[in-house]
């Protein structure tokens, strides 16, 4: 049995707790897309939860958290945000605030961020290369002009940025653009999404155009451009290098005024963290029940462990009940596996931190969890940099050395 399980197989394993958030600190927003994936987004009447809830829940959560994204709604419009994002980089969690970039004061908002620790950067909605393609999508004037500026600005105050794009009937064709804006701007990579929510015509994709945006990202991946999935898509609909969500698995989200869901898309609500902890509303009744919403007939499929039937979340926002991109069960499979020359004397050093787990531990670091089998753990302990690899091979094997190759592509181990 190899240490670490098949590509696709730990999105399938549950962890002890949530070692990712989603924090919705606020439901009010500077755009108004028809697209927003906040379920609450017609009732945006109560106000936020004051900072100090979100300290006491953070106090509790992000100790166990790898990675903490601030998001809404707008997160830069609770009155309280610079506390909330004070106290959230106060631990080893790497935190993203998820924005419009459309503030009030841009150049004291950069300088603000500018330093905090454990700040990985800023996640931008931009939707499109042109000002037609992402207004079509924010329904805001000049939002595409004040998005670009600010993140050339954030960019110059030395703030990584990422841009976030909807796959949208006004862009589909056009993600070379995208892509290419990115790249003049400097940004860390762009994230593809397809849409999810309920049906809205004139805004998502056909099938037909998915299936050719899903060809460029292919085409953009294979030309080395820093693009990506943000969102799995189901293999069965197009050959893509997406892969499942961690959804009910490794992430959880926490909306404005307490309430747990499985996924930030998901309408489901788990609880509330004012009425019960996270560790029983992650285990409780309501969290299983949502996890079981895999169709009977994907689990067949051979690319069942990577996809897992596709998303619950618009299999539970149309009438339907399935994934509209869901097609037939695929009988053959193999996720694409990319090939890599490590040094034998480089020396694996990591320090990620261990959690066991049911199913044996989960590493935790780098905003990365990596789910593992029990036997793996002599191979991470001898990851102290003092080993060689060639050391190690000869001490564990081959499939150690894979391995540890796989966690220095996931950034969870370093060469020295």
């Amino acid at each position: 049995m190899p240490p670490m399980p098949p590509k696709g197989d730990e999105k399938m394993l549950i962890l002890s707790l949530p070692a990712i958030y989603s924090l919705e600190l606020t439901s009010a927003c500077s755009n108004c897309c028809p697209g927003c994936s906040n379920v609450y987004a017609a009732d945006r009447s109560p106000p936020p939860l004051p900072a100090s809830t979100w300290e006491r829940w953070l106090e509790a959560l992000a100790p166990e958290a790898v990675r903490l994204r601030l998001t809404g709604g707008e997160p830069t419009l609770h009155p309280e945000f610079h506390r909330i994002l004070q106290a959230a980089t106060a631990y080893d969690a790497w935190v993203t605030v998820f924005s419009n970039a459309r503030w009030e004061d841009p150049a004291t908002f950069v300088q603000r961020l500018s330093g905090l620790p454990h700040l990985s950067g800023l996640l931008v909605s931009l939707h499109g290369a042109t000002p037609h393609s992402h207004e079509a999508y924010t329904r805001v004037p000049g939002s595409f002009e004040e998005t670009v500026a600010n993140i050339r600005l954030a960019i110059d105050g030395g703030i990584s940025v990422a841009i976030s794009t909807i796959i949208t009937h006004h862009n589909w064709d056009r993600l070379d653009a995208v892509a290419a804006l990115g790249e003049e701007l400097g940004v860390d990579h762009v994230a593809f999404n397809r849409y999810l929510g309920h049906r809205l015509p004139g805004i998502e994709t056909t099938p037909e155009e998915m299936r050719a945006a899903v060809e460029q990202v292919e085409a953009l991946i294979d030309a080395g451009a820093p693009v990506r999935y943000g969102i799995g898509l189901p293999q069965c609909f197009a050959p893509n290098r997406s892969e499942g969500c961690p959804a009910g698995a490794t992430y959880a989200a926490i909306d404005p005024w307490g309430n747990v869901r499985p996924c930030a898309h998901s309408p489901t609500v788990v609880g509330s963290l004012h009425q019960a902890s996270m560790e029983t509303l992650w285990h409780g009744e309501a969290m299983r029940a949502w996890r079981a919403l895999m169709p009977i007939e994907c689990q067949a499929c051979a690319a069942y462990t990577i996809c897992h039937g596709g998303c619950r979340a618009i299999q539970e926002l149309r009438p339907a009940q399935r994934d509209p991109l869901r097609g037939r069960p695929l009988d053959d499979y193999t996720f694409p596996q990319p090939t890599h020359e490590l040094p034998a004397e480089g020396r694996p050093h990591t320090s990620a931190r261990l959690r066991p787990e049911s199913f044996g531990y989960v590493l935790l670091g780098q905003g990365q969890a990596a789910p593992l089998r029990a036997e793996a753990r002599p191979v991470i302990e001898a990851c102290n940099g003092h080993s060689t690899l060639s050391q190690l091979a000869s001490r564990f094997g081959q499939p150690a050395i894979d391995l540890i190759g796989e966690l220095w592509i996931r950034g969870l181990i370093e060469m020295i």
